[in-house]
Protein backbone atom coordinates (compact mmCIF):
# COMPACT_ATOMS: atom_id res chain seq x y z
CA UNK A 1 0.00 0.00 0.00
CA UNK A 2 1.74 3.43 -0.73
CA UNK A 3 0.10 6.94 0.03
CA UNK A 4 -0.75 8.92 -2.53
CA UNK A 5 -1.14 12.49 -1.41
CA UNK A 6 -1.79 14.46 -4.73
CA UNK A 7 -3.47 13.83 -8.40
CA UNK A 8 -0.05 13.67 -9.57
CA UNK A 9 0.80 10.93 -7.50
CA UNK A 10 -2.48 8.87 -8.15
CA UNK A 11 -1.27 9.42 -12.44
CA UNK A 12 1.78 8.04 -11.47
CA UNK A 13 0.66 4.89 -10.17
CA UNK A 14 -2.03 4.17 -12.58
CA UNK A 15 0.55 4.61 -15.09
CA UNK A 16 2.74 2.38 -13.35
CA UNK A 17 0.02 -0.71 -13.36
CA UNK A 18 -1.01 0.25 -16.75
CA UNK A 19 2.08 -0.39 -17.89
CA UNK A 20 2.67 -3.62 -15.77
CA UNK A 21 -0.07 -5.10 -17.07
CA UNK A 22 0.99 -4.25 -20.92
CA UNK A 23 -2.24 -2.19 -21.87
CA UNK A 24 -2.04 0.78 -24.00
CA UNK A 25 -3.53 3.70 -23.27
CA UNK A 26 -6.55 3.89 -25.97
CA UNK A 27 -6.90 0.05 -25.14
CA UNK A 28 -7.48 1.36 -21.05
CA UNK A 29 -9.09 4.11 -22.61
CA UNK A 30 -11.77 1.79 -24.32
CA UNK A 31 -12.11 -0.78 -21.33
CA UNK A 32 -13.03 2.30 -19.05
CA UNK A 33 -14.87 4.06 -21.87
CA UNK A 34 -13.23 7.03 -21.57
CA UNK A 35 -11.03 9.02 -24.15
CA UNK A 36 -7.47 7.90 -24.26
CA UNK A 37 -6.72 11.92 -23.72
CA UNK A 38 -8.37 11.74 -20.19
CA UNK A 39 -6.04 8.29 -19.25
CA UNK A 40 -2.88 10.27 -20.55
CA UNK A 41 -4.56 14.02 -18.27
CA UNK A 42 -4.80 11.27 -15.28
CA UNK A 43 -1.32 9.83 -16.02
CA UNK A 44 0.14 12.87 -16.04
CA UNK A 45 -1.44 14.46 -13.11
CA UNK A 46 -3.86 16.93 -14.56
CA UNK A 47 -5.70 18.71 -11.41
CA UNK A 48 -9.18 18.66 -13.09
CA UNK A 49 -9.21 14.86 -13.51
CA UNK A 50 -12.70 13.37 -12.39
CA UNK A 51 -13.42 10.81 -9.94
CA UNK A 52 -16.01 8.95 -11.77
CA UNK A 53 -13.23 8.48 -14.49
CA UNK A 54 -10.86 7.74 -12.46
CA UNK A 55 -12.66 4.75 -10.89
CA UNK A 56 -14.04 3.67 -13.88
CA UNK A 57 -10.15 3.56 -15.19
CA UNK A 58 -9.17 1.52 -11.55
CA UNK A 59 -11.66 -0.59 -12.23
CA UNK A 60 -10.74 -1.63 -15.58
CA UNK A 61 -6.84 -2.25 -14.48
CA UNK A 62 -8.61 -4.63 -11.89
CA UNK A 63 -7.70 -2.15 -8.71
CA UNK A 64 -9.31 0.07 -6.51
CA UNK A 65 -9.02 3.25 -4.33
CA UNK A 66 -8.76 2.95 -0.37
CA UNK A 67 -9.46 5.47 1.68
CA UNK A 68 -8.69 5.67 5.22
CA UNK A 69 -8.51 8.13 7.92
CA UNK A 70 -5.16 8.60 9.55
CA UNK A 71 -5.54 6.96 13.08
CA UNK A 72 -7.05 3.39 10.73
CA UNK A 73 -3.32 3.67 8.65
CA UNK A 74 -1.48 3.63 11.71
CA UNK A 75 -3.35 1.34 13.07
CA UNK A 76 -2.96 -1.24 10.35
CA UNK A 77 0.93 -0.37 9.83
CA UNK A 78 1.26 -1.04 13.73
CA UNK A 79 -0.63 -4.90 13.25
CA UNK A 80 1.08 -5.60 10.15
CA UNK A 81 4.80 -4.81 11.54
CA UNK A 82 4.34 -7.46 14.06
Amino acid sequence: MSNLHDISSIGAKIKAIRKSQGVSQETLAGLAGTGQRYISELERGKPTARIREMLKVLDALGAGLYIADRKEVKEWNRLTSI
